[in-house]
This record gives C-alpha cells, structure tokens and sequence, in this order.
C-alpha cells in the first residue's frame, strides 16, 4: 500500500493491525470505567503507523539494550566497624 504508485496517504496503525491480525480492532465498552481505555485505544489505532511502531522500536531498544555491569559492593552488617 505505501509503495504503490500514486499520492502519499499514510497509513493508519488500526491498517498494519488489521494486516497483521487479519480483522479490525473494536473498542467498545458498556461500563463507564473502561472508556477512557478505549478512547484511548481509538485515538492510537487512528494515529499514523510509523509514529506508533517506532515508539515501540524505541521503547524495545532502550529496555533490551546491553549494559554496563556495576560494580556493586554489599557490606553485610558484621563488616562494619
């Protein structure tokens, strides 16, 4: 879809969901608590897709990225003087 000849529409996040799943994402609640979630469920889904997945990239990165080991130094309560 993003390569194909033509003018540049983006494309949605609930698209590459509904590429990947195979059905549409529905947000609907019947109790009050749980409409925030989904209003804010719609509002990513309508967001573009690279917005969306590369904040997820990021986010992956940064958590799964090696590190440094720290040298830490346990004194046990004997040790002290």
């Amino acid at each position: 879809m993003a390569l194909g000849t033509g003018a540049y529409s983006g494309l949605a996040t609930a698209d590459i969901w509904t590429l990947l799943v195979g059905q549409t994402p529905s947000f609907t609640t019947e109790t009050d608590s749980l409409q925030i979630l989904a209003a804010l469920g719609t509002g990513i889904m309508q967001m573009p897709a690279w917005i969306v997945v590369g904040a997820l990239g990021f986010s992956i990165a940064h958590v799964c990225r090696k590190r440094r080991s720290r040298r830490r130094i346990f004194r046990t309560a004997h040790e002290r003087r």
